[in-house]
Parts: C-alpha cells; sequence; structure tokens
C-alpha cells in the first residue's frame, strides 16, 4: 500500500490522468463483456425455457390423449355361441310314450339373454401439486413427480341431493421475472416478512459467477441475483486496493445501476413442502425442488412457510 501511494505521489499530473484514463477504457471494455456475456446467458436461458414448455405441452397432449382412449374403452362380454337348428321339410311323428307314464313331458324354461355389460369407469387421481390426472395406483405424479396422498375418498352422495362437480381453480405456478423489471414490485396488502442478501444457492444448477438473496412476504418467496463482479467479489482491476482504483469502481457500479435483479417468484400456493435437511440446506419444493443455504433463516422459513400456505 505505501509503495503504490509512494508511486502515485512520484506521478505528474499528466501521467495520472493518462493512467486513470487507461483504467477507465480497461474496465468499460470489461463491463461490456460482461453485459454481453449476461446477455448471452439470458438469450440461452430464454431458449432452454421454450423448449422445456414445448416439451411439456407436447406431454400434455400425450397424456390428454392417453386418457381419452382409456375412457373410450369398455368390456364388453362376449355374446354365447348358439347352435344352429336344423329344420326339417316333413312333420315329425309324435314320440310313443310308455303306457305307465302318464304325466306330460316338462320342458326347460328359455334362458334370458345376458344384460348388455357397462363399461367399467377408469379410476384416476388428481396431482395436489399441478392436478395432473394419474392413474389410481400411481405413487408418484407422471408430470412432476410429486408424491401422491391417497386419502380415503368420500362416499357418493345420494343421486337426488348430488351437486355437479365444480371446476378446480388453476394452481399458482413459479415464474422467473421479466429481462425488463429492476426491482420486485410489492401486490397491494403485501408485507415482507423477511429479506436476507447472503444466500448460496446450490440447486438447481448453481452459477458461482452470480450473487443470490431472498425475500419473505406473506404471499410470495422473491428471489434475486446479481454478478459477482458487480457485488465486489470479482477482480476489481490493478487499482482497486488503492483510493483512485476504488473511486474509479464506485463510479461505474453507480452508472451501469449494478445490484440485485428479480429473478423467481415462488408464489406460497405453488409450494408442496418446506423442509431442511443436514441441519443447514433449506429444501423448498414448487415446480421443482429449490434448494439454498442461508444462515439463520432455516431456522423458521419451514414453519414460516406453512402458517402462511394454510
Amino acid at each position: 500500500m505505501n509503495e503504490i501511494l509512494k508511486m502515485l505521489n512520484e506521478l505528474s499530473a499528466d501521467d495520472l490522468d493518462s493512467l486513470i484514463t487507461r483504467a477507465n477504457i480497461m474496465l468499460d471494455k470489461k463491463r461490456k463483456e460482461e453485459a454481453e456475456q449476461a446477455r448471452l446467458e439470458q438469450e440461452r436461458q430464454r431458449q432452454e425455457k421454450l423448449e422445456q414448455e414445448k416439451q411439456r405441452q407436447q406431454e400434455i397432449a400425450e397424456l390428454q390423449r392417453r386418457l381419452q382412449e382409456l375412457q373410450g374403452q369398455a368390456y364388453v362380454e362376449p355374446a354365447a355361441e348358439k347352435t344352429p337348428v336344423k329344420t326339417e321339410s316333413f312333420v315329425a311323428a309324435p314320440k310313443k310314450v310308455p303306457s305307465f307314464y302318464t304325466e306330460p313331458v316338462a320342458t326347460a324354461p328359455a334362458r334370458p339373454a345376458p344384460a348388455p355389460a357397462q363399461p367399467r369407469p377408469v379410476a384416476r387421481i388428481a396431482c395436489p401439486s399441478c392436478r395432473t390426472m394419474n392413474a389410481a395406483d400411481s405413487r408418484f405424479c407422471e408430470h412432476c413427480g410429486t408424491p401422491l396422498n391417497k386419502a380415503p375418498q368420500p362416499a357418493p352422495q345420494p343421486a337426488a341431493t348430488r351437486t355437479p362437480a365444480q371446476p378446480a381453480a388453476p394452481a399458482a405456478s413459479v415464474r422467473y421475472a421479466p429481462e425488463g423489471m429492476k426491482k420486485w414490485e410489492m401486490l397491494p396488502g403485501e408485507n415482507t416478512l423477511v429479506k436476507r442478501s447472503e444466500m448460496r444457492f446450490l440447486q438447481p444448477k448453481p452459477e458461482r459467477k452470480y450473487v443470490y438473496s431472498i425475500e419473505v412476504t406473506d404471499k410470495r418467496i422473491l428471489l434475486s441475483r446479481e454478478s459477482a463482479a458487480s457485488a465486489g467479489m470479482g477482480t476489481a482491476g490493478v487499482m482497486g486496493a488503492g483510493f483512485v482504483g476504488g473511486l474509479i469502481m464506485e463510479g461505474i457500479k453507480a452508472a451501469s445501476g449494478a445490484g440485485p435483479k428479480p429473478w423467481i417468484e415462488i408464489p406460497m400456493a405453488a409450494v408442496s413442502n418446506c423442509f431442511v435437511q443436514n441441519k443447514k440446506e433449506i429444501v423448498l419444493v414448487a415446480d421443482q425442488t429449490y434448494v439454498f443455504k442461508c444462515g439463520g433463516l432455516e431456522k423458521n422459513l419451514p414453519d414460516m412457510v406453512a402458517n402462511l400456505r394454510r
């Protein structure tokens, strides 16, 4: 530090201006490279998300087709084959009955034709998370993998009092923040309960070039992230430790509007489970499993989520 300050004091005003100009040029070039990398990463994620959505629509269409096939199948008992009766062109002579047999011969009653079999209903069970219909003997959802809790079905109502089934309300879903959003905006009547910036995101696909933060409200869980370089964790340059370099970095950070940017929104209604494993990692199950580590938050977040989901 003393040697750097001594070198700066020995420089003339022109040399110092030239050095600052070169530093600004290098930092501006670095910022453009990071911005281009961030843009390419966002485009890749957008394409990946579109591909996943397309695959999901194809899977839903295939499940609907299979469901229609299963519902259209009906078990029909095969009709009994009838033996053709031969007819003769002449009148048969009556049979001779022994004289000791005086009662008339009784004929067997005709057997009634079997009633047509009714179609057997296919038992189905709805997923509590995504509402996808699954076979009754399935242990996990075919679409999202959520365990299916097979609670006893209520007894059917009498035909006179049975009411038509109401369509199920669409479940809330996890969504990514729009690219142009600068910060999370609170909903009407929404209150922030916990807001932490020191969070290590473990799953899915943690990226080391980002720093993550979390905000818990009485309606949602909001995740944000920013680049590690803009958060002060990257390479600050040769003059980052000096006074002049620090001023340059602060000026560039303020000019570029660096800071946490909205990333993922998880409504409380979309959360199916929240628990702590290994006494440190918080596991949050929504449309997929999110695992992160946040010191102190694992002590109350599962209970908080359970109370807000009631």
